[in-house]
């Protein structure tokens, strides 16, 4: 899930190719003032269908039904201090935030569970990180809870399972001084996470594993060019932004991101394997 997190489709916007009258030209590093929140819409639905997927093959399936959501917000908690591996020096802080409850349903009859149905709650917090001035370097510290509730065999059941990880990710490579159409540059990308996987029965008491992992990725960039992001309920609202394109070449994922002129993240898409 919090990789999934990273390469997501917001999915109430659409982009639209805008004139060339536009004079959208390059992007500034934003401005944030402490406080200063964005809500992102699609994060639930793009959890939602996951979740879907995974079961999707298990006999007498019905469905994940979405009861309480709160949708993915970053919130700016302003400059610090930080230390992240060998920088140290400024860095720009943030709150993230998303929670999901819903139930999973077969058809009746068909389980051992209670009304053929499984309670449970996904609730993602992380502080995040980034250095200023410099793309080079980012924090991220994450805990997600998973809750599973269920009735079955005259007993009550409550499962938890829980993620913590930190990741510290470097970037290095020949950045432009400034981010404007035409510009492209390759990004050699290394993430080093530790992580502590927790799990429970019952308010028991917890069974725990510690792991570490490191990633080397090579990153290629390109400012692609203007584009019109439409958002909001009705989609009557348009941000003008520039599209900036970022090939993972180990993968072969392509992820498209949309920003405003002062460098706020209006929309992003996700392609794999030349999928959305």
């Amino acid at each position: 899930m919090q990789a999934g997190r990273q390469a997501l489709i917001l999915a109430a916007l659409f982009v639209i190719s805008l004139p060339t009258s536009l004079a959208i030209e390059k992007i500034d590093e934003p401005n944030y003032t402490t406080n200063d929140w964005f809500e992102y819409q699609g994060y639930t639905e793009q959890l939602v269908n996951q979740l879907s997927d995974a079961w999707q093959d298990e006999q007498n399936f019905e469905g994940v039904t979405l009861t309480t959501r709160e949708e993915l917000r970053v919130t700016q908690l302003g400059t610090e201090s930080c230390t992240i591996l060998t920088w140290s020096g400024d860095c720009v802080k943030a709150r993230i935030t998303h929670l999901v409850n819903f139930t999973v349903d077969w058809q009746d009859n068909t389980t051992n569970y209670e009304n053929d149905t499984l309670n449970m709650s996904i609730s993602y917090t992380a502080t995040h990180w980034k250095s200023r001035g410099t793309a080079g370097w980012e924090k991220l510290d994450t805990t997600t809870l998973t809750i599973t509730q269920f009735s079955g065999g005259s007993e009550d059941n409550f499962l938890e399972h829980e993620l913590q990880e930190v990741a510290l990710t470097r970037r290095t490579g020949t950045f432009p001084e400034t981010i404007q159409i035409g510009e492209l540059w390759d990004v050699e990308k290394s993430v080093e996470v530790t992580g502590l996987e927790r799990i429970r029965e019952n308010r028991g008491l917890w069974s725990e594993n510690q792991y570490n992992r490191s990633t080397v990725t090579q990153l290629s960039y390109q400012v692609l060019g203007e584009n019109g992001v439409y958002y909001g309920i009705d989609n009557t609202k348009l941000h003008d932004t520039l599209a900036i394109q970022r090939v993972d070449l180990g993968d072969n994922t392509t992820t498209i991101d949309f920003f405003r002129e002062e460098g706020f993240l209006a929309h992003t898409e996700t392609w794999q394997n030349g999928t959305l």
